[in-house]
């Protein structure tokens, strides 16, 4: 038995794949087809594949991250990732209910979140949630991509593992994945001439190699990220400061909204949680409230 192959991209029926453990900075795709009776593989997943390029079996998942549709249905965008990276800058102005959406979705999926302030020559907002990331247990790196580069050691934190680069339009995600890949060209270059349509390379999220043994998940375009329609109980995983406490609610099956003996509402008056956080928790929640009437 071969060993498996790492995904690079997915292309509809088919798409590229890589020996995860080659030497090579710049790993040589090789084509791989998808079956119908097997599904759809993502970017980051290992797969076995067959002498004819089919795919045989997706191995186990660790996670799968993704988004929200409109109509609140789960769209996966990478597998296996071990950081969800999420850019912010001081220019576009960062949007607190932004952030607090990409860490919720990295707590659910079990994904380590990371904030990458970019353009850090320039000063953030002196509001929460950006003043109170460390007491979120969220690790802060400061970047800036002009000139030479400064990284902070954001690209030594990056050498092993599988890692998603996320963030509003404007905050300098293509500059910085340039900076962390100074072979991102020719990584671009082998995947389009691999498929022969070079367009998927920057409209289809794709895994791309980090100087060391790391990946980078890449994905190109403008993203609302929006979450989508879950149980209570999930979307609570979101906040896990809230698992310090919620069970001892009165009620199992509490929201922390409005019913009576809550303990997480207790904590907030109290000053244990956050009062920005415990008001992100009740956005995030009329929002599910939205998504199940639809």
């Amino acid at each position: 038995m071969t060993r498996p192959l790492r995904v690079l991209i997915a292309l509809g029926n088919h798409g590229l794949a890589t020996d995860e453990v080659s030497v090579l900075q710049v790993p040589e795709p090789v084509e791989i087809r998808f079956r119908r009776n097997v599904g759809r593989p993502l970017p980051g997943d290992l797969v076995e594949v067959d002498a004819h390029g089919g795919v045989a079996k997706i191995l186990e998942r660790d996670n799968v991250f993704g988004r929200g549709t409109s109509r609140g249905r789960f769209q996966p965008v990478a597998a296996n990732l071990d950081t969800l990276l999420i850019v912010i800058a001081p220019e576009p102005a960062p949007s607190p209910d932004l952030l607090h959406r990409y860490i919720a979705a990295a707590h659910i999926h079990g994904i380590r979140p990371v904030v990458v302030i970019n353009k850090s020559d320039m000063p953030i907002p002196r509001a929460p949630p950006f003043t109170h990331l460390p007491e979120m247990n969220v690790r802060v790196f400061r970047t800036r991509c002009g000139g030479a580069g400064e990284l902070d050691g954001l690209d030594r934190f990056l050498r092993r593992g599988i890692h998603l680069l996320a963030g509003q339009s404007g905050v300098g995600k293509s500059s910085l994945a340039n900076t962390l890949l100074p072979n991102l060209s020719l990584q671009t270059d082998r995947l389009s001439r691999a498929t022969g349509k070079g367009r998927h390379t920057t409209t289809s999220a794709r895994l791309l190699r980090l100087p060391g043994n790391g990946w980078l998940v890449d994905t190109p375009g403008v993203w609302e990220y929006g979450l989508w329609q879950m149980p209570v109980t999930e979307l609570e995983r979101g906040f896990p400061e809230f698992a310090k406490v919620a069970g001892s609610c009165r009620f199992r099956n509490c929201t922390h909204d409005h019913e009576p003996g809550c303990r997480v509402r207790a904590a907030v008056a109290e000053g244990e949680i956050a009062e920005f956080r415990y008001q992100a928790w009740l956005s995030l929640l009329s929002e599910q409230q939205r998504l199940a009437n639809l």
